[in-house]
């Protein structure tokens, strides 16, 4: 077996306290991976950035609000676009040189490749919009993060993701967690969105 795995503070769309929790789930992968990057901006130097607050719920109804979320929830341009906003802001701010770049990963490769990067991916499922009604995927329609991968002897390939969080009977929630995903059944189903910060612009 082999596997890769990305550290990141996961966030979870049903904290107490977010707006809409219902459809926070592409706020809660933004929050993950502005944190992510911020805390390697942090390491480069530079003058002080604004950040994400502390509290996971402002964090989380913070990108909500800035990164242009919905009811209906978020599609992959505007979690892109949201995500490159966010990271090129701290970027200004900071001074340090760099351009946000995000692109649709295709393959299991190409997620391999970013974890192997040290990159964590957003993860959307959506069987809906996929015309897979019929699909019985982890999620119907859900944001998550991707974190890492895993390889199985057999040559079998998982993503890892952490889930944002899962809604209980009673209104209890738990908190996000990592869940394993074996890409073939669930490929067709997947938008997967890489980003990183390339030294000069296109």
């Amino acid at each position: 077996m082999r596997q890769a795995k990305v550290e990141i503070q996961p966030y979870t769309q049903w904290e107490t306290g977010i707006r809409s929790p219902a459809s926070a789930c592409g706020p809660a992968a933004i929050a993950g991976l502005v944190r992510f990057w911020e805390r390697r901006l942090a390491r480069r130097g530079g003058a002080p950035f604004a950040r994400l607050p502390a509290h996971p719920a402002e964090a989380v109804n913070a990108m909500y609000a800035a990164c242009f979320g919905t009811p209906i929830g978020m599609s992959a341009p505007v979690l892109a676009l949201g995500l490159r906003r966010q990271i090129k802001m701290r970027l200004r701010q900071s001074g340090l040189p760099g351009f946000p770049v995000t692109r649709r990963l295709h393959v299991f490769e190409a997620y391999r490749a970013e974890i192997d990067a040290g990159r964590p991916v957003a993860v959307k499922f959506d069987k809906w919009f996929s015309l897979r009604w019929r699909d019985r995927p982890l999620f119907d329609y859900h944001w998550t993060v991707g974190c890492g991968y895993r390889i199985e002897d057999d040559g079998t390939e998982y993503l890892i993701v952490h889930d944002a969080g899962t809604l209980h009977r009673g209104g209890t929630y738990s908190a996000s967690r990592e869940r394993l995903v074996p890409y073939a059944p669930h490929r067709k189903v997947l938008t997967l969105v890489a980003f990183r910060i390339e030294e000069t612009a296109r």
